[in-house]
């Protein structure tokens, strides 16, 4: 990951035709819609939407966070299969979240309990998983409760 950017419509295409399939599970369970169609609503729905790019300026995931604190990030495989990316996304993860809490007193969301590289993150980003939820989302899957609180 060589940095953080602000995302535009074209890092939006290419991570959506390239998103985990991880990602795109929890996408359709918890919301019913196409995994694209998810993404695209969590980015127009966003006050702040980040690229996660590696290091020639490809970006490799997405971030953001919608009113009221709802963070949310989808990646490519690029980003998890190498080591040196996981460890800055978890550094420069850091300071992002620290960022967004002196505008936000809460971020929060649900990630799908079979999400591991993203419990890894969020765990290593200081989010405390508040509930277990057997039955989630549109198709009833498990997932985590995330909370972070300034």
């Amino acid at each position: 990951m060589g940095h953080l950017r602000k995302a535009n419509l074209q890092d939006l295409r290419y991570v959506a035709d390239n998103m985990r399939d991880v990602d795109k599970l929890e996408a359709l369970y918890q919301t019913g819609q196409e995994p694209r169609q998810a993404l695209q609503l969590s980015y127009m729905c966003s006050n702040v939407n980040m690229a996660i790019a590696d290091d020639n300026d490809q970006p490799i995931g997405l971030c953001g966070v919608v009113s009221g604190g709802v963070i949310w990030m989808v990646a490519t495989d690029k980003l998890f299969e190498n080591k040196k990316y996981r460890i800055q996304l978890i550094r420069k993860g850091r300071k992002w979240v620290e960022a967004l809490l002196k505008k936000y007193k809460v971020l929060y969301n649900f990630v799908y309990a079979e999400n591991d590289y993203a419990i890894k993150w969020l765990r290593a980003l200081g989010f405390t998983f508040i509930n277990y939820h057997e039955k989630y989302g549109k198709q009833s899957k498990q997932f985590y409760e995330l909370l972070r609180l300034t």
